[in-house]
């Protein structure tokens, strides 16, 4: 391991990191694990790998030694009224063969090729070789139940999911979504798994992990856990990972999760809500306050009118929490801007339990949601919990894991939080005219 990496490794577990791009800088352009782009057949956008994967190509017809599927979750690429990304792997890594069939109604009438690329883990691209498969299903209705079975060859076939699309909220005003929010889960996948359960009975649309799934991202081991404890949610509810400190910008994050844009920064608009997410642990720490501030200033002002707007990262704005705290330079560089846009509620992690604020604008405590920002950190999906503690800013502190979900409407937002049990530990309403 070369000392670039050694410093990138314990670099990106603090503040980022800064050799090269995923560790896995000394592969050349030439490398077959260069990376890649493909224009997905039938969507009309783009997808592309990064340094340590294979460019992706469509499937073709070889099975490996068992092309058993697991790890079956559901990611969103594009408008989530109209598409959606199911992705898998196989038990044995060397199946490239891959196809979803789907359709609504319960009847799969449809059927869409996958797209397939391996991945170089462990730090330097030393590890395993990771193979995943990605189907991108486009040209969808909205607000539909669709059921899908993901096929790698006439003996091994997946068990039948469904999904369903976001509502389109000019055809149907009055519609719902639930969003779950949850993140934290490094070391404690027992936890995690309740919490998925816990999830699963709530029926969300949409899962927001504010990162940290595993301890060190490079590493595959523990995204085989944390895949598949999740499968049961994953396979029928949409997740968008915020990249966490603990991801280390690796391969193997951005491999494994479907997301729009740069999967880094990004946004969309489901049901009434307008959903930003951030990585607060780039490669470069100076994009904090250039040009991921830039992105969130733009992509807030586009959105300004919107009538809920919520944020996802990784770090706390504001966290009393004994072991990390608030991060003073996200509060400097970012929080201006959810003041100036009125962002509704920003959910984050990074320490290890339960805390949400009063209402925060320009650092000081306000009377009502209308006049500022709601924070809340969950950062209780399994890993190890921190103490917690109180300040100013403080409406609510707990010592514990724990998980939330979101309902939207167009005129109010309902959250509740709630222990692995599924036992209650917070409410928040509000409303809008």
């Amino acid at each position: 391991m070369s000392r670039c990496h050694v410093l990138g490794l314990l670099a990106g577990l603090a503040v980022g990191a800064g050799c090269g791009d995923n560790y896995v800088d000394d592969l050349g352009d030439e490398s077959p694990f260069a990376g890649g782009t493909i224009t997905i057949p039938g969507c009309g956008y783009t997808m592309t790998t990064r340094l340590g994967a294979e460019a992706p190509v469509v499937a073709d017809a070889y099975v490996g030694s068992d092309p058993t599927i697991k790890h079956v979750h559901l990611g969103l690429a594009s408008d989530p009224r109209t598409s959606i990304v199911v992705s898998w792997r196989t038990l044995d890594d060397e199946t490239r063969a891959g196809k979803v069939r789907f359709g609504a109604g319960g009847a799969l009438t449809d059927e869409t090729t996958a797209l397939t690329f391996a991945y170089q883990s462990g730090i330097g691209g030393v590890g395993e070789l990771v193979r995943i498969h990605e189907a991108h299903l486009c040209g969808l209705s909205a607000d539909t139940e669709y059921t899908y079975q993901i096929v790698s060859d006439d003996a091994h076939v997946s068990p039948l999911y469904t999904f369903r699309t976001a509502p389109d909220v000019a055809a149907t005003p009055d519609a719902e979504i639930i969003v779950a929010s949850v993140g934290d889960s490094r070391d404690g996948y027992l936890v995690w798994a309740q919490l998925v359960e816990q999830l699963r009975m709530r029926t969300p649309d949409l899962v927001l992990f504010s990162g940290d799934a595993v301890t060190i991202g490079a590493f595959q081991e523990e995204w085989e856990e944390f895949f598949a404890a999740g499968e049961p949610l994953f396979a029928r509810v949409p997740v968008l990972c915020a990249h966490g400190n603990h991801e280390l910008n690796a391969v193997n994050f951005y491999s494994q999760f479907a997301m729009p844009g740069d999967e880094q920064n990004f946004s969309f608009d489901y049901g009434h809500a307008h959903i930003t997410v951030l990585n607060d642990s780039p490669e470069q720490v100076g994009d904090l306050t250039g040009k991921i501030r830039d992105f969130l200033r733009a992509d807030l002002a586009a959105h300004e009118n919107r009538p809920w707007k919520i944020v996802n990262h990784h770090r706390p704005i504001y966290s009393a929490s004994t072991r990390h705290g608030t991060d003073t330079t996200l509060q400097m560089a970012w929080a201006p801007l959810y003041d100036q846009f009125r962002v509704d509620l920003v959910l984050n992690g990074h320490d290890h339990n339960y805390e949400r604020t009063h209402p925060m604008k320009n650092l000081q405590r306000q009377a009502t949601p209308a006049e500022g920002t709601i924070y809340v950190v969950s950062g209780g999906a399994g890993a190890s919990l921190y103490g917690n503690g109180t300040d100013f800013w403080t409406a609510l502190s707990l010592m514990t894991h724990s998980a939330l979900t979101v309902r939207v409407r167009r005129t109010m937002l309902v959250m509740d939080a709630f222990d692995p049990a599924g036992t209650p530990i917070d409410t928040l309403t509000i409303t809008k005219p």
